[in-house]
């Protein structure tokens, strides 16, 4: 089942793909609503696990956290968000964590981005069907 109003939107997006998003869910879009809702509950934690691992100078911690996170990221995007969370997953790899912190800040910039993109893609898409 296509949405009409995804065929509008999908130029609006630099994050993510609509029809990909549908796929994922088998165009159930109640079930897409919902796993937007807990991908978006989940941020916060994961930015505060990366922000601990970094304070506490724990490298592997964040190169396994990173890479967690990357992974749920990257059902949503293989955009900045999901880069930046492999760049950061290197740099735990690597013990190399003196650029950590402007990756960071990127990476919250950009998941506010793809936050604010699920959120119109859900308010058209999942509630107008």
């Amino acid at each position: 089942m296509t949405n009409p109003n995804l065929n509008g939107s999908n130029g609006n997006n630099r994050l993510i793909d609509p029809e990909k998003l549908l796929d994922m869910a088998m165009d159930d879009v109640d079930f897409l609503s919902e796993l937007i809702d807990l991908f978006t509950a989940l941020i916060p934690e994961q930015i505060q696990e990366i922000k601990q691992a970094m304070a506490q100078n724990d490298a592997e911690t964040l190169a396994v956290v990173a890479h967690s996170f990357k992974g749920a990221v990257g059902n949503y995007t293989q955009g900045a968000p999901h880069l930046l969370l492999q760049d950061l997953e290197n740099a735990g790899k690597s013990g190399q964590l003196q650029d950590c912190p402007e990756k960071l800040e990127l990476l919250e910039q950009e998941l506010t981005n793809l936050k604010t993109e699920l959120a119109s893609f859900r308010s058209t898409t999942c509630h107008s069907v």
